[in-house]
C-alpha cells in the first residue's frame, strides 16, 4: 500500500462493499431457488470473489486515495445521480436475484448450463474495464459530481482517449452476467432495466461535465464516443 496514503473508514468500505454485494446476492438466490446446490451460482460467486481480491490488492496498492473517496456519496453530489445510483444497486443486488432464483425454483425459462461460461467472460470483461479507468483518473468517485475540492480537470489517458465514460462501460457489462451465471431467461428483465439505468447515468453526466467542467466540451470533440465506440 501506498506508505503515504492510508485507508479510511470509507477507504476499506469501497474496498469490502464488493464482497458483500455477493454475498447478499448469493444469499437471496439461494433462498428464492429453494437450493443451495447449484453448481453454476458457486462458480460465479467463486470466479467473483476471487476477482474482487485481486482488485483490492491492486486498489490498495495503486489508487488507495481514490478508494477512499469512493466509500461514500461526496457532498455535492447530483441528486438524480442519488436516485439513479441507488435503483441501479438495489435491481443488481435485489431484484435480479431474486427473479433469477424464483425463475429457477419453478423452471419458467431456464438457460443452459454451458451459458454460465458466457456469463463469467462478461464478469472479467468488466471487471477489466472498469479497473483500467481508476488507474487513470484519479476524479472517478462513486457518485456524480464536479470536484471543485480537488481540482477536477478533463483526463484524456488510457481508456479514455478511446470513449468518454469507459468506466459505465464496465458497469453495463457487470450488468449482464447474472443470467446467464444464475441460468435465468426471466431476469433479463430487470438487467434490461439496468442497462438503461446505465445510459441513463451516462447521458447526465455527460451533459453536467459539458457544463461544469472546463475544458470537456474540447475533449468530446476529440473523443466523439460517450460509452460504445463507433456506436454511442
Amino acid at each position: 500500500m501506498n506508505k503515504q496514503t492510508k485507508l479510511t473508514r470509507t477507504g476499506i468500505n469501497a474496498l469490502t462493499s464488493p464482497f458483500r454485494w455477493i454475498i447478499v446476492t448469493g444469499i437471496i438466490y439461494f433462498i428464492a431457488s429453494g437450493r443451495v446446490d447449484i453448481l453454476r451460482a458457486w462458480l460465479y460467486i467463486g470466479v467473483y470473489i476471487v476477482g474482487s481480491l485481486i482488485n483490492s490488492l491492486l486498489f490498495m496498492k495503486k489508487v488507495p486515495e481514490l478508494l477512499n473517496q469512493r466509500g461514500k456519496m461526496q457532498e455535492g453530489t447530483k441528486k438524480w445521480d442519488k436516485i439513479v445510483i441507488v435503483t441501479y444497486f438495489l435491481f443488481a443486488i435485489v431484484v435480479t436475484p431474486l427473479i433469477a432464483g424464483l425463475d429457477y425454483r419453478f423452471g419458467i425459462f431456464p438457460l443452459p448450463y454451458n451459458l454460465v461460461y458466457i456469463g463469467l467472460g462478461l464478469y472479467v470483461i468488466s471487471d477489466v474495464l472498469s479497473i483500467w479507468p481508476m488507474l487513470h483518473n484519479p476524479f472517478l468517485e462513486g457518485t456524480v459530481r464536479i470536484q471543485k475540492d480537488k481540482g477536477h480537470k478533463v483526463i484524456e489517458t488510457g481508456p479514455y482517449s478511446i470513449i468518454r465514460h469507459p468506466g459505465y462501460l464496465g458497469m453495463l457489462l457487470g450488468s449482464l452476467p447474472i443470467p446467464f451465471a444464475f441460468g435465468s431467461a426471466l431476469s433479463f428483465i430487470p438487467v434490461i432495466i439496468m442497462v438503461l439505468l446505465v445510459f441513463i447515468r451516462t447521458y447526465y453526466e455527460d451533459k453536467t461535465l459539458m457544463i461544469e467542467l472546463e475544458g470537456y466540451k474540447e475533449y468530446s470533440k476529440k473523443v466523439r464516443y460517450r460509452l460504445i465506440p463507433f456506436i454511442w
